[in-house]
């Protein structure tokens, strides 16, 4: 297993091409029973602090609800191969530090997505949460790093 770095030209910073560049990820969730969630995402980015932050707009989330009660979250980003094997990518464990949804740091967000992207997508913001990253892992696990192939 591969654990995180944030030092430049470390781990992070292939790391953070491979999954910011990926508008497809997945996010693996569960509340505190341990019921599984999984959605697709394309907002979350891995930042220069090794932190992964994303957004939620959608009114009903299953995924913001699981957060709050269980703050282990699951990310991954993969291209698809002929066979499951051959899929490559990266699963990146994380423990959620914050979610936030009003105050200032909240409009200063909101801020920036209306300048970026328009005043309708922050209109429908309803959290910004930033993860921890705790442990990177490939998508198929032989004891490689998540960017070499498994055979």
């Amino acid at each position: 297993m591969q654990e995180p770095s944030n030092k430049k030209g470390d781990t992070l910073d292939p790391l953070s091409d491979f999954f910011n560049n990926h508008h497809d990820k997945l996010v693996c969730t569960a509340n505190k029973h341990g019921v599984p969630n999984i959605s697709i995402m394309g907002t979350p980015r891995l930042m220069e602090s090794g932190n992964i932050v994303f957004h939620i707009s959608d009114p009903i989330s299953v995924t913001m609800d699981n957060m709050k009660e269980n703050k282990e979250v699951v990310f991954m980003a993969y291209v698809p191969g002929e066979r499951a094997r051959d899929y490559h990518g990266v699963r990146i464990h994380t423990e959620v530090t914050e979610i936030i949804s009003s105050g200032e740091k909240f409009e200063l967000i909101k801020e920036k997505i209306s300048e970026r992207y328009g005043k309708d997508k922050a209109d429908v913001l309803l959290a910004s949460i930033t993860c921890r990253v705790k442990k990177v892992r490939p998508v198929i696990d032989r004891g490689q790093k998540w960017n070499v192939p498994p055979m």
